[in-house]
């Protein structure tokens, strides 16, 4: 901040030194000073109220959507463990209609194992 020096100011040595200074804050900019411009008060004011106004509408605008957010992570929450539970299902009835597969036809299944290798082993060359 800008500081004036108070010339006034005496010190208990007689030479001057910095200590001695006392410094006063300027305070010319200040709302309610002498010095003050009414123009740059006035701007001032006019901008801590513009800001303050914006705050409050983001504020407003922002809650629904962080209440509409929080319900959808609430419902993805409980959706959750069903869904688990739904793959797992599928995941075990795959599961078991291959095994029934290869107990029916196991030459087939070695053939296809066999061919399955063989393009994989041919794409990663």
């Amino acid at each position: 901040m800008n500081e004036t020096i108070d010339p006034d100011s005496k010190s208990d040595v007689p030479w001057s030194t910095h200590e001695a200074r006392v410094r006063v804050p300027d305070t010319s900019m200040l709302p309610g000073s002498e010095k003050a411009p009414p123009a740059a008060v006035g701007l001032l004011d006019q901008a801590v109220q513009g800001a303050q106004d914006n705050i409050d509408r983001l504020a407003h605008g922002a809650a629904p959507a962080v209440r509409q957010l929080g319900e959808h992570v609430s419902a993805a929450e409980d959706a959750l463990p069903a869904k688990t539970g739904q793959l797992r299902l599928s995941r075990d009835k795959w599961a078991e209609g291959m095994r029934t597969t290869v107990r029916r036809n196991p030459l087939v299944s070695v053939a296809a194992a066999l061919a399955l290798g063989a393009v994989i082993a041919r794409i990663t060359r």
